[in-house]
């Protein structure tokens, strides 16, 4: 995996800012690090070097095509990289290195965006073109590496984190309240907003070009979308045998590197899945889990039985209080935008491990969303269910009462609100895993509360669902559309990047293989969710591979004891915090509305957990990146836009 950076300017680029902008992203690539300029110094492109498929130096980047024409600095991996080499060969293109960099190179040469249609891989890449004087950007389908970019005063720049392009000496730091807005709900900046104002993200399955003029400013077009994954039933489609045929296939196609493979076993099904169809597809298997002392988050005994079975050499991290408040600092850096998933700890840890002795892991990231896997999937299909015996009327009713006498942050409280509210409503309060809409605007102070008249994440759900309405497409088809379009590129696919990448280990998602994704779009609703049961298709599938007391156990996911950790062992740290940086949190929020809310958190009253982390990370962050008169200088020009 690498880091990629660039400019295309009006005017020539001084090639020092562009090396301090790649440089930040040294944890991303420290093998390498290469820069190249057009003859006109207008055009720069860096690049960190993760060296994993072809190691020889001919591979290093930015490279450029044989005729010398397109330059590329690419993030990612082209897992058909051979089979689309034979077919170039065939073409009479000969080929200097054993690289996939070189064959997206020639592939673009060759056959341009239409390229796109033809890679199975992740990336985000760009390729400048002299010829026509143009920058081609493109981010995989599903998200799975990252793309931010800017335009300020007549210039164009790109990298793969944010944290990069603040190197640049024109950009300003103004807050986009959108985005903040977002994270306090959603518990994450969604795509393409970023936390700046000034900054952007390409959303997945997305391309935009920069045309640069003789004698004029970089011109951007687009971005315009390449591929969508439309879930839309197909009847027949989803069998166990099919399914565990794509898996081992994709396995196959995924392990290919010059560097140690290994896996991600939490011990749930989908790591244990792809754990197995890694070993059935011939490869000798490192795995990698990390428990807790609490029971009820420890599933080191599920991952050992799956490590016995596939005889994985298997290697084991405990994770406690004191590493949370170890790598504060560390992932406050790395995650450069406020992130509220908390189990980006373990998931940080968890790679540390790894990387002592692998360079690649297959992870199971993607199967919640596409299978249906979460518990919500099971309400959802319990509300198609019972909407003709449960009208929406009752449920309304229903909904007042818990509001009357169950206190906020009770969980009945809010389910029993979500079945009161009309299908997009619902499914978009179902995505609000921080504060509540309703909680938030009673908390929020300042500019954030006057972006709360004219903003909320509703807006963007409903936005979304034109493209799978729940009434034509169903609840729980509409719900895998918003996670696969939202959740995952903006929180679970950002996680495991930032985490991955802060130590230079590469993660492969194997169930947002293209061929997965397009079967697991196609399985009807009615064979992945019921009331009871949730990945009704993968489970089956895989249960020839697990054993069934691993498939049959409730779902606990990938996360640590945080709640408890926050009323126990954690808040000698949250308090050191306060006399930090409590005067830049409240100019956002009541500070003193959500000490209540903690206290009846650690009085088992309530679940505040993400409120609380979430107030406790925005902190963090504004420390780390916002000074106090940026801060202040950005409030009115955000608001006036």
């Amino acid at each position: 995996m690498c880091g990629i950076v660039g400019v295309v300017s009006r005017s020539e680029v001084a090639p020092n800012l562009v090396v301090r902008m790649r440089d930040c992203l040294a944890h991303r690539g420290p093998d390498h690090a290469g820069l190249w300029s057009s003859d006109d110094k207008r055009v720069c492109l860096g690049h960190r070097r993760l060296s994993v498929i072809d190691l020889d130096v001919r591979s290093n980047q930015p490279m450029s095509s044989s005729d010398e024409r397109f330059t590329l600095t690419f993030n990612g991996e082209i897992y058909n990289y051979r089979a689309l080499r034979t077919v170039l060969e065939r073409q009479g293109v000969r080929f200097r290195t054993q690289s996939d960099s070189e064959v997206l190179i020639e592939a673009f040469r060759r056959w341009g965006a239409e390229c796109l249609d033809l890679l199975s891989g992740m990336f985000a890449f760009a390729i400048w073109d002299a010829e026509k004087r143009q920058l081609f950007c493109a981010r995989d389908r599903a998200g799975e590496k990252p793309f931010y970019y800017a335009v300020t005063n007549g210039t164009f720049i790109f990298a793969s984190e944010a944290k990069s392009l603040l190197e640049w000496p024109e950009l300003p730091r103004r807050i986009d309240y959108e985005a903040l807005i977002d994270f306090l709900t959603l518990g994450f900046v969604a795509d393409p907003k970023s936390i700046w104002l000034d900054v952007r993200k390409l959303a997945p399955a997305r391309t935009l070009t920069v045309e640069l003029p003789e004698d004029g400013v970089p011109a951007v077009r687009g971005p315009r979308r390449y591929w969508s994954l439309p879930f839309i039933s197909r009847p027949g489609d989803g069998s166990p045998e099919q399914i565990r045929d794509t898996l081992v296939r994709a396995a196959k196609e995924m392990a290919v590197a010059d560097v140690p493979v290994g896996t991600f076993l939490s011990g749930g099904v989908d790591s244990s899945a792809v754990t197995a169809a890694l070993s059935l597809s011939g490869h000798d298997v490192r795995s990698f889990t990390i428990g807790f002392d609490l029971p009820e988050y420890d599933e080191r005994n599920w991952a050992r039985q799956v490590a016995e079975r596939y005889r994985t050499r298997h290697l084991e991290r405990m994770i406690r209080p004191t590493d949370v408040t170890t790598a504060l600092d560390i992932l406050t850096w790395h995650y450069d935008e406020p992130f509220n998933d908390y189990s980006c700890f373990p998931t940080y840890y968890l790679c540390r491990e790894a990387r002592r002795s692998i360079t690649v892991a297959l992870s199971g990231d993607g199967g919640d969303e596409l299978f249906a896997g979460y518990r919500k999937y099971q309400r959802l299909a319990r509300r198609t269910q019972l909407k003709n015996l449960f009208p929406i009327e009752v449920a309304r009713y229903t909904a007042a009462v818990a509001d009357h006498i169950l206190n906020e942050g009770n969980h009945w409280r809010r389910t029993l609100r979500q079945y009161g509210l009309a299908p997009p409503q619902m499914l978009a309060d179902m995505l609000c895993t921080g504060f509540s809409l309703p909680l938030l605007r009673e908390i929020a102070r300042g500019p954030l509360a006057e972006a709360l008249r004219h903003y909320d994440p509703y807006q963007l759900v409903e936005q979304l669902l034109v493209e799978a309405p729940p009434h034509e497409v169903g609840l729980v088809n509409a719900m895998r559309h918003l996670d696969f379009v939202l959740v995952l590129p903006g929180d679970m696919l950002v996680k495991v990047d930032r985490a991955s990448m802060a130590v230079a280990l590469e993660v492969r998602p194997l169930l947002l293989h293209r061929e997965v994704m397009d079967l697991a779009a196609g399985i009807p609703p009615e064979q992945l969710v019921n009331c009871d049961e949730a990945k009704l298709a993968l489970k089956s599938a895989v249960r020839p591979w697990l054993p069934s007391p691993l498939i049959d156990r409730r779902k606990q996911g990938f996360a640590m004891p945080l709640p408890e950790w926050l009323g126990d062992t954690l808040p000698v740290c949250f308090a050191r915090q306060k006399a930090d940086v409590s005067a830049q949190v409240h100019n956002f929020l009541d500070l003193e509305r959500i000490e209540e809310l903690a206290m009846a958190h650690s009085k088992g009253e309530s679940d505040f957990t993400s409120v609380v982390h979430a107030t406790f990370v925005l902190g963090q962050w504004l420390s780390r990146w916002v000074s106090n008169e940026s801060l202040y200088s950005g409030d009115i020009a955000a608001l006036a836009l």
